[in-house]
């Protein structure tokens, strides 16, 4: 458990959600109006750079992370752990950089000579299984 402090003098709203969906605005000094223009504002920025595929219950948003562990979750739902290196097609060995672009995990061959997204190992060099261990 955390507990954290925020300085409610320095964020005139402040928005907390807890576990179970519960969420709690704290404003006040803002205009219930405006305070509602802004959330509807961050909820459509949101939805806009939300990928065209539903998210998975209990887990994180298809193509996102589970922030306790080195795991990644690809589009069509399947959970990739980073500390294992992949085989795929061309007898490649892949294995994670250490690095994301745009949220997606960077793999390099065993050798260097090639640093792909995921995603791309995953659309151009299927199949792709688990090799173990690192590359």
């Amino acid at each position: 458990m955390s507990i954290e402090l925020i300085d409610l003098d320095k964020y005139p709203l402040v928005v907390s959600v807890q576990a179970d969906g519960t969420a709690m605005v704290y404003a006040p000094n803002v205009c219930d109006g405006v305070a509602a223009d802004l959330l509807r504002n961050l909820a459509a920025q949101m939805e806009a750079g939300h990928p065209p595929y539903s998210c998975k219950s209990g887990a994180p948003a298809s193509g996102g992370w589970f922030s306790s562990d080195l795991v990644w979750v690809d589009s069509s739902g399947r959970s990739w752990d980073l500390r294992e290196s992949y085989r795929s097609a061309g007898n490649l060995l892949w294995h994670w950089t250490g690095a994301n672009e745009r949220g997606v995990p960077l793999m390099s061959t065993s050798t260097g000579s090639m640093v792909q997204s995921l995603d791309v190992v995953l659309a151009l060099y299927t199949p792709v299984v688990v090799a173990g261990g690192r590359g």
